[in-house]
């Protein structure tokens, strides 16, 4: 088992053991998971390991169809695995299947409890809140087990409305928050509705969006709750992936659980190094009963390994994830990203929530900034369209709505509604 000394290791050391455990996880692999065994081959070093085919999610989708339910990524009998769990489907796909024996949770859990609840600075002595519907989403399941093996109070949230879970955040004395970074500024403004203070509260934590690496959303949840706010990355099919650190600007790939690559084509992909800038793609090496090997995550990035003041030699995403890369839209030339235009939102805190719409006009596309302010609030509009313009050289049109319009949700929240017809 890997240790968190492994963090403090030099870049030459990370690549050699990350190398050994992929070879040693491989053995079993290719023995007895149907899956790998007809796309893989043996590894004996980086050449090796770079003949083998990315992976995409289309693909296992696609392999569980075909062998329902759970498809043929199984390397032990079925009845060695203990938990399941699926995706979110909010892209549109058909919810994965996963499943984890003993051993894979246990890698989950420690990667929680020595890397993220670390980064955060979060102990023992801490109540941890979870605010989400405890169902067959992964995500905070593992922040569950993870407080656990801290020794941390964990405190469900599960089957609450809003208004409950601020009531319990407050009576429970909760330090720590788990959510999405939409609806930590869903309960912030609940709790002000209610007249109650979450002044318990110290650190939060965040996943499922990349808000909280963007310094403006970053900075509205900080003001409204009055804590330190984190970044966490993961996917349900492949594992808790990254955190932010002290610095809080931008993530760190945990390289001692996973090895990373970016790819600029979406069919050759090369070991993440500094200044590269495409598709984020990873193979984790502790999820052996279900593993993920060179599969395309979706998330655009950007990688640094300059230094970070933290001492983490890990290479770090400054900014965090820049978006998906089946979200990104070009109006005029430019290349849009939803986060981009968050940042720039989230400045003006008259703005509840906010949307993109999409849509092809006369075969160009168009983008519409649909905000929520209240009344007497239009020279909001203006500065937004002034300051995306200047931000990001395109002209978005930019509609108000009442406040409570758009739809909030504790899980993953949609930023870009595309409009299929063409008007």
């Amino acid at each position: 088992m890997t240790t968190p000394e492994l963090s403090t290791s030099s870049l030459d050391e990370i690549r050699s053991e990350q190398l050994r455990r992929l070879r040693s996880g491989l053995r079993q692999v290719l023995a007895s998971n149907r899956f790998w065994r007809q796309r893989l081959h043996e590894v004996r070093g980086w050449d090796d390991f770079e003949r083998l085919p990315l992976t995409t999610k289309a693909e296992l989708i696609e392999d569980q169809r075909q062998h329902p339910p759970f498809g043929t990524n199984l390397t032990y009998p079925l009845e060695r695995y203990v938990r399941l769990h699926q995706t979110s489907g909010s892209s549109g796909d058909r919810p994965l299947r996963w499943l984890d024996d003993p051993g894979s949770w246990t890698w989950w859990t420690r990667i929680w409890a020595d890397h993220v609840y670390r980064a955060a600075g979060v102990g023992a002595a801490d109540r941890v809140f979870l605010a989400f519907s405890f169902g067959p989403f992964i995500g905070f399941w593992s922040a569950f087990s993870g407080a656990q093996e801290l020794g941390a109070m964990v405190i469900s949230g599960g089957s609450m409305s809003t208004e409950q879970r601020v009531r319990a955040i407050a009576e429970l004395g909760a330090t720590v928050l788990c959510s999405t970074p939409t609806y930590a500024l869903r309960l912030a403004e609940v709790a002000t509705q209610l007249e109650v203070e979450l002044g318990s509260l110290r650190t939060s934590i965040h996943a499922g969006e990349p808000g909280a690496s963007i310094p403006s959303t970053r900075e509205a949840i900080e003001r409204s709750l009055g804590v330190q706010c984190f970044d966490h990355t993961g996917m349900t099919e492949l594992g808790p992936t990254g955190h932010s650190c002290s610095q809080r600007d931008g993530v760190h790939l945990i390289e001692s659980e996973f090895i990373f690559e970016v790819s600029t084509d979406g069919r050759t992909a090369h070991l993440a190094d500094e200044g590269m800038e495409g598709e984020l793609v990873a193979t984790n090496l502790g999820r052996w009963g279900s593993p993920l090997v060179r599969y395309r995550t979706g998330d655009r990035v950007r990688v640094s390994r300059r230094p970070c003041s933290c001492g983490s030699p890990f290479l770090k995403l400054p900014g965090g994830l820049q978006g998906r890369v089946d979200d990104m839209v070009t109006v005029r030339g430019v290349n849009l990203f939803p986060s981009q235009v968050e940042e720039i939102v989230r400045r003006h805190p008259e703005v509840g929530e906010f949307v993109l719409e999409h849509r092809r006009v006369r075969h160009l596309d168009e983008v519409t900034l649909v905000v929520e302010c209240p009344d007497g609030a239009g020279s909001v509009l203006e500065r937004l369209g002034a300051e995306l313009r200047l931000a990001l050289g395109a002209r978005i049109e930019c509609r108000q709505v009442a406040p409570g319009t758009l739809p909030r949700s504790e899980l993953k929240s949609s930023r870009l509604r595309r409009i299929l017809e063409e008007t």
